[in-house]
């Protein structure tokens, strides 16, 4: 019954590989980049502010798909060529990034009080009180639901199919075009899925126990 998936799982296997490349370049940038955002929300001048807010509405407030379509189609109208895979990855850094911006605040709010006022008596301020104090408990603590984000990216990148690229799930669909056998190959696609953020699960479910128990 699953000949033809046995026969075709070196090319959903590259497809997964070109998933695990974009979710990888993406979840980089995106924590990079939620990062800085959940940064400027807490610590800014409120015009600064302001303009984080306005674009984590507009992130949060428009889908993936969207946002795909309008790099992909509108872009070349206005004389900006982008590479599908650059600029695929791009996009979901850009979208997720919304995300990771309130697992990072919600994780610098999260750090004691006390901890910011023992910081302060020990002479303590600003950039130095982040790095050595707030931080390293901050990123203790994002640990869980940044996997959690993670999960929901990779999910995403399902999506850049809309645009051409070669991830498990375009793979899968040509695949089912040429052997007309969708229950087999997509039973693969979701089994590849289930791998990738099943292992994302065990190990956020690793950085939760050692968030506990270091409470």
């Amino acid at each position: 019954m699953f000949d033809i998936l046995i026969a075709n799982g070196h090319l959903l296997l590259a497809g997964a590989v070109v998933t695990l490349y974009l979710s990888a370049g993406a979840a980089a940038m995106a924590a990079v980049l939620g990062a800085g955002l959940a940064l400027l929300q807490l610590f800014a001048f409120w015009p600064l502010r302001l303009l984080v807010e306005a674009y984590l509405y507009i992130m949060r407030g428009v889908p993936l798909l969207v946002l795909l379509f309008a790099m992909y189609y509108m872009l070349p109208y206005a004389g900006v060529n982008v590479n599908p895979t650059a600029g695929g990855m791009v996009v979901i850094a850009l979208y997720f990034s919304a995300f990771m911006s309130e697992v990072f605040r919600g994780a610098i709010l999260a750090v004691p009080k006390g901890q910011w006022d023992a910081a302060r008596a020990l002479g303590m301020f600003g950039r130095t009180m982040m790095v050595i104090v707030v931080a390293p408990q901050a990123l203790r603590l994002a640990g869980p639901p940044f996997v959690n984000t993670c999960i929901m990216l990779v999910k995403g990148t399902s999506l850049v199919s809309i645009i051409g690229l070669l991830e498990v799930t375009m793979a899968g669909r040509q695949i089912v075009e040429r052997t007309l056998a969708p229950f087999q190959i997509f039973t693969g696609v979701a089994v590849i899925y289930f791998l990738i953020c099943y292992s994302l699960s065990v190990y956020g479910r690793y950085l939760e126990r050692r968030t506990s128990y270091v409470h």
